[in-house]
């Protein structure tokens, strides 16, 4: 068995641990853990989206950094070439 599907078993025992729990305290109680819970991982999924954003936005600048670099450096040295010399 891998590894990483051992783990998702274990995080869905115990998050099915936790309700069966918290259901057996009260109730209603669930019924305000599940908003607060499609919260929290909204507003994660959220912040992954704006880190990726943020990266992809690093990148391209990046990018054109190094594009502008590239074309000043060939425009320097087209400017720089000597005339070839025909007798």
């Amino acid at each position: 068995m891998k590894t990483t599907t051992r783990y998702f078993q274990i995080l869905d025992q115990l998050t099915r641990m936790f309700l069966a729990r918290l259901d057996d305290l009260h109730p209603c109680l669930l019924l305000l853990v599940i908003p607060l819970f499609v919260l929290v991982v909204g507003a994660a999924a959220f912040a992954i989206a704006v880190i990726a954003a943020a990266v992809t936005l690093i990148a391209a600048s990046g990018g054109v950094i190094l594009l502008a670099r590239w074309i000043i450096n060939a425009a320097a040295a087209y400017s720089n070439r000597r005339a070839a010399v025909t007798a």
